[in-house]
């Protein structure tokens, strides 16, 4: 008999410790907070898992393991300063940005005159680099029927697998990509390729779920390696896609059209038309002004 009392005390004790275990694992829970009732009459206070109820002659209280934040305290001792300087050529291949291509210092030193030169340096890009062609920010009460065309101004097809459509804000200092052009993707000579909004109405090759805002942004194309080739922005813009100075918003209905190859000034003009690309391109204004065809 004493042996069997004493498992059976032992199986109990176990049993109690299990329970402790599963009463105590949700105390305090995932985010900190924990949850008490607190008896109306004797003011006792026993705390509950997250989700626990109290009963009807307890009131529900919650507290935090951690306090609130207090002020901050005072600003440390300086810091001891980085290393100096001691030569202009400690400034080559550092990283710089240029417009919205990121580049690389370089700096040249003429030892006879004392003049030194130090410039940001990007990559060349290619002769005849793809174009963004014509846009449209969408129609009136169908915003997202809207599009982008690029364009070869070249006379050699051009590989543009994995080159991307990118997109920033008015005032944005950093790409939204757009679209990834799909691998195997030849744009011939002359040829155009449409990338579409969610709700745009036409024919695209590829489609965007990102919104371009009517009001100001800018789209620009980067080749594989990120290079931007170039860029067009309109409205409010300030960004780096903005070429001279923006182009006005658009007007519901119409797509923006850019001047031709060798003919594009600074300040990256644009015609209207109605309608989307294939309607633009139709059109006689909007082709002489274009310039391509």
């Amino acid at each position: 008999m004493p042996t069997r009392t004493w498992i059976l005390s032992g199986a109990l004790v176990g049993l109690l410790a299990a329970l402790t275990g599963v009463a105590l694992a949700g105390i305090p829970d995932s985010d900190g907070t924990i949850h008490g009732c607190r008896n109306k009459s004797t003011g006792l206070l026993r705390v509950v898992r997250d989700g626990g109820h109290c009963r009807d002659n307890e009131k529900r209280l919650d507290w935090n393991v951690r306090g609130r934040v207090g002020p901050a305290g005072p600003p440390g001792p300086q810091g001891e300063p980085g290393p100096a300087l001691e030569a202009f050529e400690e400034l080559e291949g550092l990283t710089c940005t240029l417009g919205a291509n990121e580049g690389s210092i370089e700096v040249e030193f003429d030892g006879e005159t004392g003049e030194a030169l130090i410039r940001c340096a990007v990559p060349v890009p290619p002769a005849a680099p793809i174009r963004v062609n014509e846009f449209s920010t969408g129609v009136e009460g169908a915003l997202t029927d809207e599009f982008v065309e690029i364009f070869n101004p070249g006379t050699a097809p051009a590989d543009i697998s994995g080159y991307k459509l990118v997109y920033r804000s008015a005032a944005g200092t950093s790409d939204v990509s757009l679209v990834t052009v799909a691998d195997g993707t030849v744009l011939a000579p002359g040829a155009f390729l449409v990338f579409g909004g969610s709700g745009y109405t036409g024919t695209a090759a590829q489609s965007f779920g990102v919104s371009l805002a009517s009001s100001g942004g800018g789209v620009g194309i980067r080749d594989a390696t990120g290079l931007l080739l170039d860029s067009v922005g309109w409205g409010t813009a300030t960004n780096a896609f903005v070429e001279g100075a923006a182009a006005a918003a658009e007007e519901a209905g119409s797509a923006a059209v850019r001047p031709g190859p060798g003919g594009r000034p600074a300040a990256s003009p644009v015609s209207r038309c109605a309608g989307g690309p294939e309607r633009c391109r139709s059109t006689g204004t909007c082709a002489r002004s274009r310039g391509e065809r």
